[in-house]
């Protein structure tokens, strides 16, 4: 009698943090996002279409996806709200597209220099 007592203790705390558990933390996130959102949000809905939030109802809000164009969505169609980057972020971006700009320019300075005149395109003369 002891071991089924025993077994079911168990089958239910195996149920509990296997599938219970998991299911309240996803809920608990799910209701964090909403509480964050805002007019002016990046997000990205479950579609997988990215937009600016425009007007907040209860149920649903209206979307902006590109400069004229506003869909209207619901509230349960948002996977994630997109975080804003900063300052810092948008400078080193900056400085990285520098960097893989004066690397091109040398690229093609050490390319033209192998021709010699030789008009024949090679596989990486070729557009794509």
């Amino acid at each position: 009698m002891q071991t089924y007592l025993l077994l079911f203790v168990a089958m239910a705390a195996i149920f509990y943090f296997l599938i219970l558990r998991p299911q309240q933390r996803s809920k608990r996130a799910k209701a964090e996002l909403m509480t964050a959102l805002s007019e002016g949000s990046e997000i990205l809905t479950v579609g997988g279409i990215y937009g600016t939030v425009v007007d907040l109802r209860d149920d649903d809000m209206d979307l902006e996806i590109a400069e004229g164009v506003v869909m209207r969505i619901d509230r349960r169609a948002i996977a994630s709200v997109i975080p804003v980057a900063t300052d810092d972020e948008d400078e080193d971006e900056d400085d990285d597209l520098d960097d893989d700009a004066s690397v091109d320019e040398a690229h093609d300075d050490d390319h033209d220099d192998d021709h010699d005149g030789d008009e024949t395109p090679t596989a990486g003369d070729r557009p794509a």
